[in-house]
C-alpha cells in the first residue's frame, strides 16, 4: 500500500492531527482487505468523529498482482492532487478516475476506487500540493509543469528522477512542505 496526504494547517496541532490520521489509516488498511474506497470512507468517518474540525487530503493506493508478472494499481483520491503515471517511453498522465471530496468535508462521505495497469518500467508518483502549487498561479499550470518534467526524467534512475523533480519544481523561498513517493515497476526481462 502507498499513501500520501495533507491536513489543513501548518502548525503543531495540524502536525499532530496528521500523525494521528496516518496511524488511523494504517490500522484501517491492515484491519481487513477492502477496496481503497471503503478504507477511505472508514477513515473519513473516524476523522469526523474524533476531529470534527479537521479536513485532509489523501491518496490511498494498493499494488496488486494481475496475471503473470503484471501489476495493477487500485487507488482512491480524496481531494488530493492526482497520482502521475509515467510510462517507460516518457508518456505521462494523471490518474483522475477515482476523485472524491476531502476527508472531513461532507457528512455522509462516498468514495470511489479505480484500477490502473502499471506497465513494466513505468513510474508511479504521488506527491503533496507543495510540489505543484504556486501563489498567483493556476494549479493546472503546476500540474502540467510536473507532467512535463516527469516525462523528461522518465528514463533516469529513480533517485535521479526524484532529485530532478525536486530541483526543477521547487521555487526558491517556497513556503509549503513537500513530500513525494515514487515507485518504479521493474522493466520486463
Amino acid at each position: 500500500m502507498l499513501t500520501i496526504g495533507d491536513v489543513a494547517g501548518h502548525d503543531l496541532p495540524a502536525a499532530v492531527t496528521m500523525s494521528q490520521t496516518r496511524n488511523m489509516l494504517r490500522g484501517l488498511a491492515l484491519d481487513r482487505e477492502e477496496p481503497t474506497s471503503v478504507i477511505m470512507r472508514r477513515l473519513d468517518l473516524s476523522v469526523q468523529t474524533l476531529y470534527p474540525e479537521c479536513t485532509a487530503t489523501c491518496v490511498l493506493a494498493r499494488l496488486e498482482r494481475s496475471g503473470p508478472g503484471g501489476l495493477e494499481l487500485q487507488y482512491s483520491v480524496a481531494g488530493h492532487p492526482p497520482p502521475l503515471l509515467i510510462g517507460p517511453d516518457g508518456t505521462a498522465r494523471f490518474l483522475t478516475a477515482a476523485r472524491s471530496p476531502l476527508i472531513g468535508a461532507v457528512p455522509d462521505p462516498r468514495y470511489t476506487s479505480a484500477r490502473e495497469p502499471l506497465p513494466p518500467g513505468s513510474t508511479l508518483l504521488v506527491y503533496t500540493d507543495g510540489l505543484v502549487e504556486r501563489r498567483h498561479e493556476d494549479l493546472d499550470t503546476g500540474l502540467e509543469r510536473l507532467r512535463g518534467r516527469s516525462a523528461e526524467a522518465a528514463r533516469r534512475p529513480l533517485d535521479v528522477f526524484c532529485d530532478d523533480l525536486l530541483n526543477g519544481m521547487l521555487p526558491s523561498g517556497g513556503d509549503d512542505d513537500v513530500a513525494m513517493l515514487a515507485l518504479r515497476v521493474a522493466p520486463q526481462e
